[in-house]
């Protein structure tokens, strides 16, 4: 358990350090978080100390074995200004975008849909369910989540560990938005979702697989800002859960992502300059 914010606040700096520098951490900067609200207390102190404009959240699952242990079956993870790119959906529209990873650390890129929260309510107070929060979502668009950490270790020890370090998040690619209509009559859940690494099928599914679907991750987030103040805005995109699964990748690799029968993202793995 950790003793204290003094505790969090130094495995925060930690984290933080390592981010900026893009250099790796070998073992853990502390004692391992054993709950989520430690988990969170570091996240928090961590965003606070590393700057820059929060645009969107990611959310991602936690195992089904752990779900009793920890309460929940969700987790969740800034996604920075600075690791947002916005992707052509074919080799017509421009370059492949390069997201950077840590590559002594973790890396992996997952197949996502994005939501964007459109309007704030006016409190987060009260029960949440998929259908309310949907009224506060203006746009949906297909993308391709970076998961990269400094700790190579990072999703072996838990939901909590991974929490602290912004949820595993560093970079997301924004692929076209889907028509109202698909929207409106949710025919994209069904929609066939695979993601290649290099040309070669790394793993397929469905959004109608995934624990409640892309809403339940919004819903899962409106009710971490009532229950723990999560800085929520109006514009920031929600990655709403690996559709395929999480796919580590090197440096130097090509991942795409196709969802339904054309729409595609795609971008290029490189590693971040240390300095």
């Amino acid at each position: 358990m950790i003793e204290g914010q003094i505790a969090a606040d130094e495995i925060a700096r930690a984290f933080v350090d390592a981010r900026h520098a893009g250099s790796a951490l070998v073992e853990y900067p502390g004692e391992l978080p054993q709950s989520l609200d430690e988990a969170y207390r570091i996240q928090e102190s961590a965003i606070g100390m590393f700057g820059g404009r929060i645009a969107g959240w990611k959310v991602g699952r936690i195992p089904d074995p752990l779900v009793e242990t920890f309460g929940t079956n969700r987790l969740a993870g800034p996604i920075f200004a600075n690791g947002v790119v916005h992707a052509g959906v074919d080799e017509l529209w421009g370059e492949t975008p390069e997201m950077p990873v840590f590559g002594d650390g973790f890396a992996a890129a997952e197949a996502e849909y994005l939501l964007r929260i459109g309007s704030l309510p006016a409190s987060f107070d009260g029960e949440w369910t998929n259908a309310r929060v949907a009224e506060y979502v203006d746009e949906v668009r297909v993308g391709i989540e970076i998961a990269s950490s400094p700790f190579p270790g990072i999703n072996e020890h838990g939901p909590a560990i991974t929490i602290s370090d912004f949820g595993n998040n560093n970079g997301l690619v924004v692929g076209t938005a889907l028509s109202g209509t698909l929207v409106q009559n949710m025919d994209f859940l069904d929609w066939p979702v695979s993601l290649t690494i290099d040309g070669a099928e790394a793993g397929a599914a469905t959004a109608a697989a995934m624990l409640d679907g892309p809403y339940g991750a919004v819903r899962f987030l409106f009710e971490l800002a009532r229950d723990r103040g999560l800085p929520l805005a109006a514009g920031q995109w929600i990655s709403t859960g690996a559709v395929t699964g999480v796919h580590p990748v090197r440096p130097g690799a090509v991942v795409e992502a196709l969802f339904g029968p054309q729409m595609r993202v795609r971008c290029g793995i490189s590693v971040i300059r240390q300095g």
